[in-house]
């Protein structure tokens, strides 16, 4: 079978250049409609024919202006799918490749690459686009059988009715100025076809072009066949786009690769088997990436909804986040998806998804730059008929701090922080470990520690443990060269068994040795801890050698692992150092420097338990070589 049509140019006359004439050519029984769409003085004037023959299809142009390939589209459109192609890219010209600035002309053909898919059961339109002038410089429409439904302005909602039809009574009176006044009462049951719910949202972007998700829920009754959702294009008719769905509660999806900024009129109807519309919903929109405000919703009252939301801002070198979330009535629930859209750089755009009803969509990071970039994290729930019931947006500047307005997440059941502590250890360089303990372990799942460097970002990390009772120590001095007195933002965060955050400690230190206010004691019953301690200097002022010697006996050793001694110099900090030891009692515990006399030491001995936490200190100051310690 073949679909032919031809649209006259310049060349056969001015008839076509005022647009009053519409032709109908008939050839071997198929109907073909060739015209102008929304001419515009600056379209070109050309007389085309188009010819579908199985799935090939050729566009021969006859007479009339010359056209430069990259300017012109051809668009394909059955009942469920659209296909663009260009002249310049998507095939050839008197089968020779094309590019976009090659010329289709009087006498050339164009045929696309890929087969056009035409089956011969659908109804089938062939669009020719000049995209210069945003203008249809042809039509080719195909139709098999009775009667193809065209995409146009939305139909008007006729009253709701019945099937079997409703009963209708009129009344009629004749007045001699001939005025006739009509009555009608109409009969209808709960079980007519009627639309619940309609929402538009809007997803289109710069890059992809006008795009919308329409989500609907159709009361049907006995009359009902199928949902007609019509996304009608009032500035590039070109791009109007009718999808049909047979589900009374579902979505359609629109995306054409162009139209930002137009305005678009979305008509969801609900048909009865014979086309006719039991009812309608409208909604008129500019695709800018807003969704507009006539969304109804979609009323279920078992539907998933978001109980609570947490953006977490993991941001370091590149943007990262992570989202926690709660969402009820999980019976119903099919999917999470959370999109993180960056505002100032689309590329960095992502959607990750999840099914649980409570946890943590995670593993979103973007390239090192887009630290400080603006971003919206929509969140959208999906029930078990695919179709969006729940939706929010969080709007956050990718910068370490998460945004105001986050839920508390946490439950009756929740572990949390029994106590924690943060050591500053920085003596030449910045250096931090975190030690903590936590209670109600049923659901505990990990405690997490990210240190970011507020100066500079090139020293920072994240760190994890399993381990309820521990110390994180993975920050390590020599991997943070001259980091010394930079700030510091430390959160040791507490997730369950969901990777939900739970319980959150955050401070701001300056790397200095001085230890953040706010640290809580993690010695327990059974602990170690000194007996005796005592630091005796024995420095030499005149070999300049530094010298310390540290006596010191522990108690209750069932949980003790070593003891640990640090000598910070506060004038020559690379006169620092520590020393260790396993012993629980030590009689000559020895630390040596080649230079330093002279200078103040701040001294810190430390019992440290099976867990890597500092259970006992003692701390004095001392002027090397004084004798005084």
């Amino acid at each position: 079978m073949q679909v032919a049509s031809r649209a006259q140019s310049e060349t056969v006359g001015m008839i076509l250049l005022l647009g009053l004439v519409v032709v109908v050519v008939t050839v071997g029984g198929v109907a073909a409609l060739a015209a102008v769409d929304d001419y515009r003085d600056d379209a070109p004037l050309v007389e085309l024919d188009v010819t579908v023959d199985g799935s090939n299809l050729t566009l021969a142009h006859r007479a009339g202006d010359t056209l430069r390939a990259g300017d012109v589209a051809v668009v394909t459109r059955s009942e469920d799918t659209t296909t663009r192609y260009s002249l310049g890219t998507d095939g050839d010209i008197n089968r020779r490749a094309t590019t976009s600035e090659s010329q289709f002309g009087p006498g050339d053909s164009w045929r696309p690459t890929a087969p056009v898919g035409f089956d011969g059961s659908d109804p089938y339109l062939v669009l020719v686009v000049h995209e210069p002038s945003n203008t249809v410089i042809h039509r080719a429409e195909r139709t098999l059988g009775a009667v193809t439904e065209t995409p146009g302005p939305a139909p008007t909602p006729r009253p709701t009715t019945t099937s079997p039809p409703a009963t209708t009574t009129s009344t009629a009176t004749t007045t001699a100025t001939t005025a006739t006044t009509t009555t009608t009462t109409t009969t209808t049951t709960p079980e007519s076809t009627a639309i619940n719910g309609v929402h538009v949202e809007d997803r289109t972007t710069n890059s992809g072009g006008a795009g919308y998700r329409v989500d609907y829920d159709v009361a049907a009754g006995s009359d009902f066949d199928r949902v007609r959702v019509t996304f009608e294009n009032l500035d590039s008719s070109w791009a109007t786009q009718t999808v049909t769905e047979t589900n009374a509660r579902g979505f359609a999806t629109y995306d054409i690769g162009a139209g930002v900024g137009d305005r678009y009129r979305i008509t969801v109807a609900a048909l009865d088997a014979g086309g006719n519309v039991l009812d309608s919903r409208t909604i008129s929109d500019v695709a800018d990436g807003d969704n507009p405000d006539a969304n109804t919703g979609l009323p279920e009252t078992n539907d998933p909804k978001i109980r609570g939301a947490a953006l977490i801002d993991l941001t370091q070198e590149g943007a990262a986040y992570e989202l926690n979330y709660n969402v009820t009535n999980a019976s119903n629930l099919s999917e999470i998806r959370v999109e993180f859209d960056n505002l100032d750089a689309p590329s960095a755009t992502a959607e990750l998804s999840g099914t649980a009803p409570r946890g943590t969509i995670a593993g979103y990071s973007a390239y090192d730059g887009t630290e400080g970039d603006d971003y919206e994290v929509v969140i959208r729930v999906f029930d078990e008929d695919g179709v969006l019931v729940d939706r929010r947006v969080i709007s956050d500047v990718a910068d370490g701090v998460d945004p105001a307005g986050n839920d508390d997440l946490t439950r009756v059941s929740s572990p949390s922080f029994e106590g924690t502590i943060i050591d500053d250890l920085s003596m030449t360089q910045a250096d931090y470990e975190a030690s903590y303990n936590v209670t109600d372990r049923a659901e505990f799942g990990r405690v997490r520690l990210w240190v970011s460097n507020v100066d500079d970002s090139y020293a920072e990390g994240i760190y994890e443990s399993a381990d309820p009772r521990n110390t994180i120590d993975d920050f390590a001095a020599e991997d943070n060269g001259g980091t010394f007195g930079m700030t510091y933002r430390i959160r040791l965060q507490l997730l369950d068994a969901d990777g939900v955050v739970v319980d959150e400690r955050i401070v701001t230190d300056d790397a200095d040795w001085t230890d953040p206010s706010g640290n809580d004691g993690l010695s327990r019953a059974g602990s170690p801890s000194f007996d005796s301690v005592s630091v005796s200097d024995n420095s030499q002022t005149n070999r300049n050698r530094v010298r310390y010697r540290v006596d010191y006996e522990v108690v209750g050793t069932g949980e003790f692992a070593e003891v640990e001694v640090y000598f910070r110099n506060r004038q020559q900090p690379q006169a620092s150092g520590v020393i260790r030891s396993t012993a629980t009692s030590e009689n000559n515990l020895e630390y040596t420097e080649t230079y330093g006399t002279g200078d103040t030491y701040d001294i810190e001995v430390r019992v440290v338990d099976a867990d890597g936490i500092v259970v006992d200190r003692y701390v004095l100051s001392d002027i090397a070589g004084d004798k005084n310690a």
